[in-house]
């Protein structure tokens, strides 16, 4: 029954659901609402201050805005019904007419007057079947002059070719309309075109659908907004009528030299194009609009940001809709009290339709990214900032009249997030802002499609290089991140980054004296020192180098740390560890904080062949090998990361005598624990490196007591004595995995809950003692678990005892 009860609904529902495609779920008391007013209610919707109302004949129908205003709803009789009086809801079926009939009871009055003086009354009246599209009494009020003049030529004239061309010789009901459907008139040779939007708008030739399906003996009448004009509607391609077209001699040209008029008139399907006219081309100055004539790729672009793949009509747009072009770029049309927009220009309702689709006439020129400047594309990407301080340098020219240029553009946020001092500065000081602005740009156009990894462009400051990287999901310049690439200009390109840059022009052992703090690293610029005056050297640190490097850099204090017999080979700089050491801390390639994504595993080859494990966590610190590394910069020679404590070696040829950081140790996959220094446990890990989705998987083989640090009386001293933890899975040492079987205590602890109590214990180790404290995490531990199975236990009983008493019929028993 339920079943049969939705199905009914859904058919009930079914065809005002299908109109109403852009609404939301209908609430509850709206319906309510709608019930009460009776069988074969249905909506009106009125939209104020303009006299237009849109027969919905839906019960559900929504209001909404049309253009900014809040439409009205109310209820009246769907299509043929109308009110008893006295009675709730409309009862009674009307009695059918003919289609002259029909429309003159729907209100189109003065269009059945013409359709009698005209002799058409006859045919209409007793012949079929026939679609009446029907404008109503305010439409034929205010037609335009031309038309009005033709109508009144034809008056009398059973062949009047206006008249004729609002008949379909076939009955045509709404739910056959299509997107896009083109019908036959009886006006020889001419066309209706019909689009239905998904927006619940319908349109005859652009002319609004207000009443739709009322059904006649011969036929089916709809009511337009407009009387329809046959003049309007030419049997040609839209190519050729903007050729013909003498307004649009500008776009003609273009779209000659550009070949693409034979695209235009090969399409599949019907289009919309937005033709500027030549008073629109003539809005731009002469050298930009020669310019983009003559550059091919700007011509395209410009022509294609101009074409839609189907039909917009002016009249259906109810709000804020985007369009993709041909060239994939979006549009935004919208509407307010006014009228109609596309981007900034208005649609004047000055349009014709063709054979493939219709042409609207603008008065401005929609012009693509491709096919604009620099500064007009910065500030269409809403970089105020930048384009301000181009202005500021005196720039503006150059970038809006030369080029080819490659600019790495941040984004407000980035210049937001820079020293306000440094960016005061940039705004006051014209000098300083034409440097920083230069760093930023390169000559000739760099696409990512063309950037390799460790590239160096030369600025436009000429002095110093912009340093490109290619990293997992994404791509860096110096320690920024390019969120928004290859976005093309006529002069240029621009990739928009996260951060402000700035040259660095010290090399990394000056940048390393430089930096400000406690911490000093004079034992580190010694071994790399060293490092370089070997033979051959391990790696080169002049300005001039093209290689660049990673650098993890352990203070005076780390290195203090290691071991005495270390310490003492780093003193006589012993070639063999001197090389080992710096090795284990340098990686060839720039890596950034910026390159790495929070949450993921990075393995960084080191030049020895072993990897860092760099990770950033949710807060963006980073972490290499389970090492804290405390701050960045940036370089000549690459990126120094400070870490809090030096790594191992490849032989173990070093050990820290104490680990300076409690929580690193805890996230590193080395093991300072038992002999006191750094002891490589045996690891397996795999993990993709620079960005990409990382996969790691480690097993570790650790020994561990249980009974370690409890008395005899501990209930725990029965596990086994020694297990190993492998993959999360609980076994013995031999391989043997944990039973319940193998403890005395089976009865009341399962090997799950044992793995549960042991991972609770491996939590705690590193914050609790394994002493006594340690022992009374566990004892809570089991006892919690006991009183869960005593709890279950006496619910079993209860349970039990009642099911005995409602066999019996005896009193309920006691239950301890």
């Amino acid at each position: 029954m339920k079943a049969i009860t939705l199905v009914v609904w859904m058919t009930v529902l079914g065809s005002c659901l299908l109109d109403l495609t852009h609404a939301k779920k209908i609430p509850r008391w709206w319906m309510k609402v709608a019930q009460r007013q009776g069988p074969n209610a249905c909506v009106v919707e009125e939209v104020p201050g303009t006299g237009k109302e849109f027969w919905t004949e839906c019960r559900y129908w929504l209001n909404r805005k049309i253009c900014g205003r809040k439409t009205i709803v109310r209820f009246e009789c769907c299509e043929g019904f109308e009110q008893i009086e006295g009675e709730n809801g409309c009862t009674r079926v009307k009695p059918l007419m003919n289609l002259l009939e029909t429309a003159e009871a729907l209100g189109a009055t003065r269009w059945a007057a013409y359709i009698r003086e005209s002799g058409l009354a006859n045919e209409l009246e007793t012949a079929g079947a026939y679609t009446l599209f029907a404008p109503t009494n305010q439409a034929f009020d205010s037609v335009k002059s031309s038309l009005k003049s033709q109508l009144e030529s034809y008056r009398g004239n059973p062949n009047n070719p206006i008249l004729l061309y609002h008949i379909v010789p076939t009955k045509l009901p709404s739910d056959h309309f299509e997107a896009n459907t083109v019908v036959e008139t009886r006006a020889d040779g001419n066309f209706l075109r019909i689009n239905k939007y998904s927006n619940g708008m319908n349109t005859i030739n652009c002319a609004l659908l207000l009443q739709k399906d009322q059904q006649a003996t011969n036929g089916i009448v709809h009511i337009i907004d407009t009387m329809l004009d046959p003049s309007k509607s030419l049997p040609e391609n839209v190519a050729d009528l903007v050729l013909k077209d003498g307004r649009f001699t500008v776009l003609s040209e273009m779209l000659e030299k550009s070949g693409y008029i034979n695209v235009l008139r090969t399409m599949q399907g019907s289009i919309t194009f937005l033709a500027p006219s030549d008073e629109a081309f003539q809005k731009l100055p002469d050298s930009r609009r020669d310019k983009i004539i003559n550059d091919r790729e700007a011509r395209l672009a410009l022509i294609q940001n101009h074409i839609i793949p189907h039909v917009i009509c002016e009249s259906a747009i109810t709000g804020e809709h985007k369009v993709r072009t041909v060239s994939s770029n979006k549009l935004t049309f919208n509407c307010d009290i006014s009228g109609a927009y596309v981007e900034t220009s208005k649609l004047r309702g000055n349009f014709n339709l063709g054979k493939n689709g219709i042409i609207h006439i603008l008065d401005d020129v929609l012009l693509p990214d491709r096919a604009k400047n620099l500064i007009e594309l910065a500030e269409s990407r809403q970089l105020f900032t930048f384009a301000e301080l181009v202005r500021n340098a005196g720039l503006e020219e150059t970038l809006s009249h030369t080029g080819d240029y490659t600019f790495f553009v941040p984004d407000e946020n980035a210049w937001f997030e820079l020293d306000p001092a440094v960016l005061q500065q940039a705004r006051r000081d014209v000098e300083y802002a034409g440097l920083l602005l230069r760093f930023h740009g390169a000559y000739g156009r760099h696409l990512t499609n063309a950037i390799t990894d460790n590239q160096a462009i030369m600025s436009l400051d000429e002095e110093n290089p912009v340093r490109l990287q290619v990293w997992r999901r994404a791509m860096g310049v110096e320690d920024a991140r390019i969120t928004t690439p290859d976005i093309e200009a006529q002069n240029g390109v621009i990739h928009i980054i996260n951060k402000v840059i700035f040259p660095s022009n010290q090399t990394a052992i000056a940048t390393l004296r430089s930096l400000p703090g406690r911490d000093t690293f004079n034992r580190y610029l010694e071994v790399l020192q060293r490092a370089s005056s070997l033979s051959p050297p391990v790696l080169t640190l002049r300005p001039e180098d093209e290689t660049f490097y990673t650098f993890f850099v352990p203070s005076d204090a780390a290195i203090a740390r290691v071991d005495g017999t270390s310490q003492e080979k780093l003193r006589r700089g012993d070639a063999s560890f001197v090389t080992s050491f710096v090795k284990r801390h340098v990686a060839v390639n720039m890596f950034p904080h910026m390159s790495f994504e929070p949450n993921l595993i990075y393995s960084i080859e080191a030049m020895d062949g072993r990897n860092f494990n760099v990770k950033k966590n949710a807060e963006g610190k980073l972490t290499a090998n389970g090492v804290s590394v405390r701050s960045s910069h940036l370089s000549a020679n690459g990126v120094i990361h400070v870490i809090e404590d030096v790594f191992p070696s490849s032989s173990g040829g070093y050990s820290s005598s104490s680990s300076s950081s409690e929580s690193s140790s805890s996230e590193s996959s080395e093991s300072n624990e038992g002999s006191g220094g750094y002891v490589t446990t045996s690891s397996s890990s795999t993990s993709s490196s620079r960005g990409g989705t990382t996969h790691s998987t480690r097993t570790y083989h650790r020994t561990v007591t249980f009974a370690e640090g409890f008395d005899d009386a501990n209930p725990l001293s029965t596990f086994p004595q020694a297990y190993a933890f492998t993959g999360g899975e609980t076994e013995f040492a031999d391989g043997r995995e944990f039973t319940e079987a193998d403890s005395p205590g089976a009865s009341s602890i399962s090997a799950k809950n044992a793995r549960a109590i042991h991972r609770q214990w491996r939590r705690k180790r590193h914050q609790v003692p394994r002493d006594q404290n340690g022992a009374k995490v566990l004892k809570k531990g089991l006892k919690r678990l006991k009183k869960g199975r005593r709890g279950m236990r006496k619910a079993f009983l209860k349970k039990q005892a009642l099911r005995r008493m409602r066999q019996n019929m005896i009193e309920k028993p006691e239950v301890n």
